[in-house]
């Protein structure tokens, strides 16, 4: 494929994916309610020519853009937005209450929208064949299991998969990528510390559900402290206590919930089974008792090897080694993309959305603002990671 024709195509149709984002993100949807938003990808990728598209139940769509050979390679965006009531003040914000793209995935969809655009326009160059996937409920965990199982990686089953994710701590126009783990697992957990309720004034007569819930805390934030090598990793954070409503009376009951977050399958087993013999004996030890439900959710994502090598070529070889920036360590959080790994090789990089010169607003912030400048890069560096991965995978 010749680069610097494509560039040329995307650059002419770069004010219509502009367009097209910003009416993504006026109009967010949250997970498995995208149904605005996979009507509009449906009718986006019939403009440009795509027929062979499938809807996934109520949201969510696969489609398939055939080249000359059965070799399939697949790229996945999400879609969904966030419970964020957004506060950036542009003339595209939000315009619905309370939820907004605030984690770039409005980016991720025209990226792939376009890079749709120019793998159709150029199929007959094609060693293969590209999958689309527009996948629901990334912010939830759940889209990609629900992908998974209503058959996205089958009929073709693809080689390998990929997709991005925007990152506002790198400007526009640049890449930043790392081989290897790229994210923690993301766990939660529910913790119901048992006591025996009371008037504040006399708490000899009661058993101290808040006080146990305390030392509960401390206990558990020792396992990550104490526990672990301080060359592992993991955090554990407390997010909601919920126990009593007046002053002057001790309750029986205290609530506490939070989430896990690990690098590797072990400690993420390790840590699960301390946080459920420490509530147990703290709560023993003060004459309480508890129920612990912890609920496991996404796992540690890996960059499969031979693909990450490919998608750090691809892109070197499209913007320059300048705009390819070696991410040095894996980050705390999660992605679901980590379920597509169980069934295909994959990787994911990141796609520079920052302003220069300027702070950024960190994702999932009410003040996140994407530089639109990246789409440009988006969509050049998937169409260049799929032929890339057609041609030497």
């Amino acid at each position: 494929m010749d680069f610097e024709l494509i560039k040329d195509e995307i650059a002419e149709k770069l004010p219509e994916f502009i367009s097209s984002r910003r009416k993504i993100h006026m109009n967010p949807e949250t997970g498995m309610e995208e149904f605005k938003t996979t009507d509009l990808i449906i009718d986006t990728l019939k403009d440009f020519g795509i027929y062979e598209i499938e809807k996934v139940k109520d949201t969510g769509v696969v489609a398939i853009i055939r080249g000359n050979y059965e070799k399939c390679v697949a790229i996945r965006a999400d879609i969904d937005a966030l419970h964020i009531e957004e506060r950036t003040n542009l003339e595209y914000a939000s315009k619905i209450d309370g939820i907004m793209h605030a984690c770039g995935h409005d980016i991720h969809t025209i990226s792939l929208l376009g890079s749709a655009y120019i793998l159709n326009k150029h199929r007959n160059e094609l060693n293969g064949t590209v999958k689309l996937i527009f996948q629901p409920a990334e912010e939830k965990g759940i889209g990609a299991k629900y992908m998974i199982e209503n058959g996205a990686l089958e009929n073709p089953k693809p080689v390998a998969i990929f997709g991005l994710h925007s990152w506002p701590h790198i400007e526009a126009g640049k890449i930043f990528h790392r081989h290897g783990k790229m994210g923690a697992s993301s766990d939660r957990f529910d913790i119901r510390v048992i006591g025996r309720g009371g008037h504040a004034a006399h708490p000899e007569k009661t058993i101290d559900p808040i006080v146990i819930a305390g030392n509960i805390i401390v206990a558990i934030q020792s396992i990550v402290a104490r526990e672990l090598s301080a060359l592992d990793s993991a955090v554990i954070s407390f997010a909601v206590i919920n126990g009593g409503d007046v002053s002057n009376k001790i309750p029986s009951e205290v609530e506490l919930k939070g989430s896990i977050r690990t690098l590797s399958e072990e400690t993420r087993e390790y840590v699960h089974k301390r946080i459920e013999e420490v509530v147990e004996n703290v709560s023993k030890s003060m004459r309480g008792s508890s129920e612990v439900k912890i609920h496991k959710g996404v796992p540690v994502s890996y960059n499969d090897r031979s693909v990450s090598v490919l998608i750090e070529r691809a892109c070197r070889e499209v913007l320059g080694d300048e705009n390819y920036i070696e991410n040095p360590e894996p980050t705390m959080g999660s992605e679901d993309f980590a379920y597509y790994s169980a069934y295909v090789p994959s990787a994911m990089y990141r796609l520079g959305v920052g302003f220069k010169d300027r702070d950024n607003a960190p994702l999932h912030s009410d003040k996140f603002i994407a530089n639109e400048e990246a789409i440009f890069t988006g969509v050049l560096s998937m169409v260049a990671v799929a032929e890339k991965l057609l041609n030497e995978l």
